[in-house]
């Protein structure tokens, strides 16, 4: 059985990791413990499985304890160190269109991004949106239902930037 990959932020980059799922039931019964203990729990359980540097451990670590929150449904203060760009839908033509002139407005201002196309329905629920195609960035919702024109999606990328 393969088991499936989720991705995390770390320092602002995403990395693919297995084994989270299993992981945070795992910890679900740890969480009496502090957070410090928790957070080495995670981290060397995933260490199991996963690569992680030996310099990034402390990085590494808080993403864990970030995504784990995330996991029992606790709030989350989200890090975007990094401009970060998702489009939500399940694939559809518009939502490949939305994808796509999103991908040349950000080739167009020279940015890079932490960019995903997120397909599966439960997560898409998870941002609050009732229609697709979807542009959320740093977080916010920007378009439901629709493809924005490529000069206001550079907008709210430059819009995204800003303090960083």
């Amino acid at each position: 059985m393969e088991e499936e990959i989720l991705k995390i932020s770390v320092s602002g980059q995403a990395v693919g990791m297995v084994g989270l799922q299993e992981i945070f039931l795992l910890a679900k019964e740890k969480r009496n413990g502090s957070e410090a203990e928790v957070e080495k729990f995670l981290l060397e359980e995933a260490k199991k499985k996963n690569f992680i540097p030996a310099k990034a451990e402390g990085e590494y670590a808080r993403a864990l304890r970030r995504e784990f929150k995330r996991f029992l449904g606790e709030k989350v203060e989200e890090d975007f160190s990094t401009l970060q760009v998702r489009i939500l839908g399940p694939g559809c033509l518009n939502c490949r269109k939305l994808e796509q002139e999103t991908m040349s407005a950000l080739a167009e201002l020279n940015l890079a991004a932490d960019f995903e196309h997120v397909q599966d329905i439960r997560k898409i629920a998870e941002y609050g949106v009732l229609g697709t195609p979807a542009l959320v960035i740093n977080g916010q919702v920007k378009s439901v239902g629709r493809i924005p024109r490529r000069e206001q999606i550079k907008n709210w990328l430059l819009e995204g930037t800003k303090g960083k």
